[in-house]
């Protein structure tokens, strides 16, 4: 693990990879070229030239990182150095290589070696940064092996690469399984942007023609409605209606032939359907009040919670003054039977909104806020209360065993 030196006092725009709080940089414009920029440390306020991958008593090991924009975008440079700490002067450190056949070409060398680990740690930060341009092109490392099946899968028509791994699972593999697959795969990185990266929110936002946050959402589980399938309950789950997620329950609507709406309405999957509710609110939405109910450390769920727990309760409620047998079969508009039979005793109800991440702080997680907001959502018998993040993990979990 690389250690920096207690002796060895930073320049002002050194930066220490290994326990610098990367949270606290920004990219800001050189005030002597346009075309330049640089990390600024709002921490201490100090512009940051050089990122610290390794600190020895005599050498440290840097890189400088130039920030050229360009399109809209800002092009990484590096430049990897050594610097030698017994002279205050701040100078690149000599380095010899033996002369050989090889090292007659080299024209410089620079040893990363010892900081490795923060070298990588320094890359992904640049990765982290949606409006830095880093090429985006994979690369994967094979085995000979390997390399000998990937060029005979390359050769082979489609039908003949899925018979041979059907024959190699023992089961049938469809070319529609391979793209269903790939597309749950797809989707599920959709998901996690945009959870994670608001300026792709907002593009696809504007993409799909939406108003609000929880429109954006409602389409894209509209779309992928398989997420809440595997993400509400272990027990599978369906569309009550295979066309579309939202219905409406109360007034003209699924069960008695406009109305209240739910966001989605479902069933289990089963001989015998169970109902199950749900309203979609989006991952911004406050899971707590910002300020104690009872300082220091008893806090009260957010009106958005409390509100939705009980917007999902009255929709449940409506919807089921229309329905009178314990079993109830659904039909289309001209009365012909659907073929779904579902149960109507205590229908599921649930609410997805808001992100666990509200509860991290610089040092991790608070755990008076997650315990409170924890106790409140055990305590709620008839609702079942999940953050997008979780929803998310629990489609992921599914997804990536496949």
């Amino acid at each position: 693990m690389t250690r920096f030196s207690a002796v060895y006092k930073l320049n002002d725009t050194e930066f220490p990879v290994s326990d610098g709080d990367f949270s606290s940089l920004e990219i800001r414009r050189s005030e002597n070229d346009d075309k330049f920029y640089y990390f600024f440390d709002t921490r201490v306020n100090r512009l940051i030239t050089d990122f610290v991958l390794d600190d020895r008593p005599r050498v440290a090991t840097l890189c400088q990182v130039n920030l050229i924009k360009k399109d809209g975008k800002y092009s990484p440079r590096l430049r990897f150095w050594k610097k030698d700490k017994s002279n205050p002067q701040r100078k690149p450190l000599e380095h010899s290589v033996p002369e050989d056949e090889v090292t007659k070409i080299i024209k410089a060398t620079v040893d990363t070696s010892d900081g490795h680990q923060n070298m990588w740690k320094l890359i992904h930060f640049l990765q982290s940064f949606a409006e830095v341009d880093i090429p985006d092109d994979n690369f994967r490392v094979v085995t000979e092996g390997g390399a000998q099946l990937a060029g005979l899968l390359e050769s082979s028509d489609k039908q003949t690469v899925l018979e041979a791994v059907r024959i190699a699972l023992g089961g049938e593999l469809t070319e529609e399984d391979l793209l269903l697959i790939s597309n749950r795969k797809a989707q599920l990185a959709v998901f996690e942007k945009l959870l994670n990266d608001p300026a792709f929110f907002e593009e696809e936002r504007a993409r799909r023609g939406k108003k609000g946050p929880e429109a954006v959402w409602q389409d894209f589980f509209e779309e992928n409605t398989w997420i809440f399938g595997y993400g509400l309950k272990l027990v599978a789950c369906t569309p009550l209606d295979p066309e579309k997620l939202e219905r409406a329950t109360s007034g003209a609507n699924i069960f008695t032939g406009a109305g209240k709406r739910a966001d989605a309405v479902m069933r289990s999957k089963g001989y015998i359907g169970s109902l199950l509710f749900c309203e979609i609110k989006t991952h911004l939405k406050s899971l707590l009040e910002k300020v104690p109910y009872r300082p220091p450390d008893v806090y009260q769920v957010s009106s958005e919670v409390s509100g939705g727990v009980s917007q999902v309760q009255k929709t449940a409620s409506k919807a089921l003054l229309g329905i009178s047998q314990v079993l109830h079969d659904l039909y289309e508009d001209d009365g012909t039977p659907m073929g779904i039979q579902f149960s109507a005793i205590r229908p599921r109800q649930v609410l997805v909104i808001g992100s666990l991440d509200e509860f991290k702080t610089g040092g991790g997680v608070n755990p008076e806020k997650l315990s409170s907001f924890d106790l409140f959502r055990h305590s709620v018998q008839d609702v079942e209360i999940i953050t997008f993040d979780e929803l998310y993990e629990r489609a992921s979990f599914i997804v990536q065993d496949t």
